[in-house]
């Protein structure tokens, strides 16, 4: 059973890893899609205002990849430091089971370990930063997609903030359409408006399975390496990998959660802006394009593990409890 709890976090890592590519490589035309979609949407803002907006999300994706690459780069080194640092302290030559023990993770090549270590550590090694910049790859790339959709909800917002604030109170109620300037930037925002939920439909169908597959196998590698680390207390050299990979799942979970939030949250800014305007400085028709955009955003955009639960701070929590579950569940059979 020691055996089982011991290889179990890294083969579940390597199913999510393998999907995830798999799923991407898989959906190529819907990644290129959005690609294109973040293009033209640059290429159609037209205030250095708007611009502004966009960038500012922009930079805040860029700080977050930034951030989010070298801590799981650092966690990745923490994980191989046991590895590291038994190669510099002990000889391995004439055991191919104290061989085995400074390798990063449980292998089976078939051969003496102890004869073929240094290509074997090295391939491990090698191993683990493919997975590492692999997840970063994916993981970095969900956070742009969703900073740039958080971005045009936060343009279309300020576009419909402004409607009606150049009017007095001698404003024509029904203008002619041709005429009617609050109209037409109304129009503009629901059209942009319906664009940029397009676009977060389209990087929900993307990551959908990707989340559904990730969010499951975390939960059961958390509670896995949390019994490694209970049955490693007293001894510090091998509680450093199932904490590594622990930290490691728990932060990848939360970031795809929060980003998520995210896009929950910016999604009703539109709604919110509506209010704040002076819509009731606008023409009857331009009312009715503004409560549009109101009903739809009484749904708020969402990221879902498998069109089955909603990736939200909340689910968050509920999935912490029920890999909690799962870790009592495992203890006591253990």
């Amino acid at each position: 059973l020691d055996d089982l709890f011991e290889c179990m976090p890294t083969i579940l890592i390597t199913i999510i890893f393998s999907f995830k590519l798999a799923s991407l490589m898989a959906n190529s035309k819907k990644i290129e899609a959005c690609l294109k979609t973040i293009e033209d949407d640059w290429l159609s803002l037209k205030t250095d205002s708007e611009k502004a907006i966009l960038q500012r999300h922009a930079i805040h994706g860029q700080y977050l990849t930034i951030f989010y690459a070298v801590f799981m780069i650092s966690t990745g080194l923490l994980y191989m430091f046991k590895s590291i640092v038994l190669i510099m302290i002990e000889d391995t030559s004439n055991s191919t089971r104290l061989a085995a023990t400074k390798l990063p993770f449980r292998v089976e090549y078939g051969y003496r370990i102890d004869q073929y270590f240094y290509p074997i550590v090295i391939h491990c090694y090698l191993t683990v930063y493919s997975h590492v910049t692999a997840t970063v790859a994916a993981d970095t790339f969900y956070f742009a997609l969703i900073q740039h959709a958080c971005g045009m909800f936060s343009v279309v917002g300020h576009m419909l903030e402004h409607i009606g604030e150049d009017i007095n109170e001698n404003f024509n109620l029904k203008p002619h359409k041709m005429n009617d300037n609050d109209y037409n930037k109304a129009l503009s925002c629901l059209r942009k408006h319906l664009h940029v939920i397009k676009f977060a439909e389209l990087i929900d169908s993307t990551f959908a399975n990707i989340f559904l597959v990730s969010v499951s196998l975390n939960m059961i590698g958390g509670s896995i390496c949390g019994i490694q680390v209970l049955m490693n207390l007293n001894d510090a050299k091998d509680i450093v990998a199932p904490l590594a990979i622990y930290i490691a799942q728990l932060t990848h979970l939360f970031f795809q959660f929060w980003q998520a939030q995210f896009l929950l949250d910016y999604s009703v800014v539109p709604y919110e802006s509506i209010c704040r305007a002076n819509w009731y400085y606008t023409s009857e028709r331009c009312k009715k394009l503004l409560l549009l955009i109101m009903s739809r955003t009484i749904s708020p955009c969402r990221i879902t593990a498998g069109k089955v639960v909603t990736l939200s701070i909340e689910s968050f929590g509920v999935v912490l409890k029920t890999s909690m579950s799962y870790f009592t569940m495992l203890r006591s059979f253990h």
